[in-house]
């Protein structure tokens, strides 16, 4: 009985979905520092420039299938009762994928296979969060998606470190076997949970219209309300004299959230964020290199800094918890804002550049820290806000799938477009103008953090 009632608790499917995230993102980070050496070995490209090209297309082709994938099986996601046939189908296509990846011995099997790898990431991530939302009550989920950017971290810090060392001690296949017995595990570990039916979804009253519905959702008024008389009359309770209630189209879970200005700024926001996270990944070591001649190994321990805050980031769930989002998000912007700005003025004049850029590496971290999990955590609030005030409006399974499609969307996209944007504005303009543009952007949305995002409620 214990075994059963732990196996659909939300303390172990917190877990899962934890060690899920984690998974993917040391599958992606494994990968990338031994890439380049792969296709000199492996593939047998010898021209440095060719190698350059590849690279880039790899890791790019992953970003551009994560992030359409996201969309897709976030739909599909919702349309299945449960979330555990897409949830295992994609741990096993990531495990074939990534095997594929692994044995290839030339480019298009390399290509197609990291494809794969980001599709079937995709459903495992989207679903992940989207079963996280079903199980987590609204007032912990908080708490529950700081574990999941906890796991993340993790990926992200050990994930370069392990691929690396095990390239070097003991080969290319090697590199890939931490990643498949964390695949396996996770397997089992999914067909262990138990899924809680979900409580039926009634539709919502005919006296409300999908749209009113939307909008009184996202002002805090139930439906009901707009529409009742300040009166109420007597009516007949009986079956002949009742009026028959039609039935009413659930709502369109795309545009309603889309209309939502809380779910348009939690995405701008991810968007924005994780833009200018990834555009340091193409223009800190040249500015460093350039500007400083600072080697590597600099770089390395800038970007440590930067990832190192990430483990606090179930201090920013619990608080989303405890006083809302918008406490901790406005806190993470703000400090963005000001560290972005106060890292433009790192230049060849400047006096111990790499310990002040450590200090302020530190700060961008610990802003993205504080930001990135009570994004997360409104977007699936305005989900539960809208279901709330208007029960059985985006149909008997919900929208958090699609919502979270969404949210994975823009995490992608900001992979994909920061390095070139950064890469370009840094070349045409220069750091400084780079780091007070993203400054100038981070203060621009404290602004809307303040008027749009929701509170504790």
């Amino acid at each position: 009985m214990f075994a059963r009632s732990f196996r659909s608790s939300k303390t172990f499917t917190t877990f899962v979905v934890s060690v899920a995230i984690f998974t993917d993102v040391l599958l992606q980070n494994l990968v990338a520092p031994v890439l380049p050496y792969a296709l000199h070995t492996q593939i047998g490209l010898q021209v440095e420039a060719d190698i350059q090209r590849w690279t880039s297309i790899l890791l790019s082709a992953y970003g551009a299938a994560f992030m359409l994938g996201s969309l897709l099986f976030g739909h599909i996601g919702d349309m299945i009762s449960s979330r555990r046939m897409p949830f295992v189908l994609g741990l096993v296509l990531v495990f074939l994928s990534t095997l594929a990846f692994a044995l290839a011995t030339n480019l298009w099997t390399l290509l197609v296979a990291r494809i794969l790898e980001g599709l079937s990431s995709a459903v495992v991530s989207t679903v992940g969060y989207a079963l996280l939302t079903d199980v987590v009550d609204p007032a912990h989920l908080g708490k529950a998606m700081g574990y999941t950017s906890l796991a993340l971290s993790f990926g992200l810090l050990i994930g370069p470190v392990v691929g690396g060392v095990l390239y070097e001690y003991c080969g290319y296949f090697q590199v890939y076997l931490p990643a498949f017995g964390l695949i396996a595990m996770e397997i089992i570990l999914r067909l262990m949970i138990i899924e809680r039916e979900k409580p039926a979804r009634p539709p919502p009253s005919s006296s409300s219209s999908p749209a009113k519905a939307a909008a009184a959702a996202e002002n805090d008024v139930p439906p009901s309300e707009e529409t009742s008389p300040l009166l109420h009359h007597h009516h007949p309770t009986s079956t002949n004299d009742a009026p028959a209630q039609p039935a009413v189209v659930p709502l369109n879970a795309y545009t309603t959230l889309l209309s939502s200005p809380r779910f348009l700024t939690a995405l701008a926001a991810l968007l924005v964020l994780n833009s200018i996270a990834c555009g340091f990944d193409s223009t800190l070591t040249p500015f460093i290199h350039a500007t400083f001649h600072l080697r590597a190994t600099h770089a390395s321990a800038l970007f440590l800094a930067l990832a190192l805050p990430m483990l606090l980031a179930p201090l920013s769930g619990w608080a989303s918890d405890r006083y809302g989002p918008k406490p901790p998000l406005t806190f993470g912007l703000t400090l963005a804002t000001l560290s972005l700005f106060l890292s433009s003025l790192i230049s060849k004049e400047t006096s111990s550049p790499f310990a002040k850029l450590i200090i302020l590496f530190l700060m961008i971290g610990l802003a993205l820290a504080a930001a990135f999990t009570p994004l997360r955590v409104e977007a699936g609030r305005v989900v539960e806000t809208l279901e709330r005030k208007a029960p059985g409006c985006f149909g008997r399974n919900g929208a958090n799938g699609r919502a979270f499609g969404m949210v994975n969307m823009m995490v992608a996209g900001g992979g994909l477009v920061g390095p070139l944007y950064a890469g370009f504005l840094r070349v045409a303009a220069g750091w400084e103008v780079l780091q007070c543009v993203n400054g100038g952007v981070c203060a621009g949305l404290v602004l809307l953090v303040v008027v749009v995002t929701g509170g504790s409620g």
